[in-house]
């Protein structure tokens, strides 16, 4: 069963990624899916290439996502294929699929920087339980970066949830802001570098730093801000992000004698997003804010609330570490 279902998901990120849909409903999405333009192309390869350096950084296997596994749809099939229509793309990690609402992503830097952010989803871990019990070969999503989901059995106890959500959303849009602008200027389309132009020029950090202020936050949060600095977006995810940042550098502060710098600790993240392998996370994270806290910090979800209850928890714990260091070198 388990290397039917390998083979299925091969052929769903292969050439057969359309056949998997039902005839009447692949006819729907091939009629109605805007075509990509030029520098949405351009920004695909560029997006597969970055991700792949980062892969082969971490010694492991590199692939590109095809053009044909992501979708760019208008709001009202968008609405009939994704359930939560409160986030503008999705990656289906069983059908190895993006879809992003074409209507909501207008800028051409908020649509490829979402490409880039999910294609980054989906070159991500994933683990499938299989359920062996029944004829035909089902199987769900176990876990997907960082993110875990509730086993079959755990389900049936206790229902269904999905844990480190926030924390998997944090990691990715970090990769998104920092290799954004190397997307950008590395492009061999002339439009993503006339973009990554005016992004960067004398004028345009000056308006950043105008708006910033305003809303009180850091300029190289903004993603993208017209010539005339009315129109304006900002990276996603902030307050999560706020929780990863305060993380590594508490892991660096801790560390110093087994990291070169905080990248390096941010890389460890990076790192296990693509292979999966959170134990060392766990050990240093439970080490710098004491026991329980990586399972806190599952409870971390999209919504800023729950970043801001997780932060004073790490906060809060991170003070009792320290007061017992202080105690144990008086002793």
């Amino acid at each position: 069963k388990k290397e039917r279902v390998k083979r299925l998901i091969l052929q769903r990120f292969g050439e057969g990624h359309y056949e998997q849909l039902p005839e009447d409903k692949r006819k729907i999405l091939e009629s109605l899916e805007y075509q990509k333009r030029e520098h949405e192309k351009a920004a695909i390869k560029k997006a597969n290439d970055i991700t792949n350096s980062l892969l082969e950084g971490f010694g492991l296997p590199t692939f590109d996502v095809p053009e044909r596994n992501i979708h760019i749809v208008p709001d009202n099939l968008y609405r009939q294929i994704v359930k939560n229509t409160d986030i503008e793309a999705v990656t289906f990690q069983d059908r190895q699929a993006i879809v992003l609402n074409a209507e909501h992503l207008v800028h051409p830097i908020d649509r490829i920087s979402t490409i880039f952010h999910e294609i980054i989803h989906l070159k991500n871990y994933l683990a499938l339980e299989i359920n062996a019990d029944e004829k035909e070969d089902s199987f769900n999503p176990y876990r997907s970066g960082l993110k875990i989901s509730a086993s079959r059995k755990k389900e049936e106890r206790v229902g269904f949830f999905t844990a480190f959500v926030g924390l998997n959303e944090a990691v990715v849009s970090e990769m998104e802001k920092r290799y954004l602008l190397q997307l950008l200027c590395d492009s061999e389309n002339q439009f993503l570098r006339d973009e990554y132009q005016w992004e960067t020029s004398k004028e345009a950090q000056k308006l950043k730093k105008k708006v910033a202020k305003k809303y009180d936050t850091e300029a190289d949060e903004i993603m993208w801000i017209s010539k005339d600095g009315k129109d304006f977006n900002f990276f996603s995810y902030y307050e999560q992000r706020k929780v990863l940042y305060y993380i590594v550098d508490s892991l660096y502060e801790d560390n110093t004698d087994k990291f070169n710098s905080r990248d390096d600790v941010m890389k460890l993240f990076f790192k296990s997003h693509f292979d999966g392998r959170l134990l060392i996370l766990t050990r240093f994270i439970e080490k710098s804010f004491g026991k329980g806290a990586f399972r806190m910090l599952g409870m971390m979800d999209r919504d800023p609330n729950s970043a801001t209850l997780v932060m004073d928890y790490l906060k809060k714990h991170r003070r009792k570490i320290k007061r017992m260091r202080r105690r144990e070198k008086l002793f």
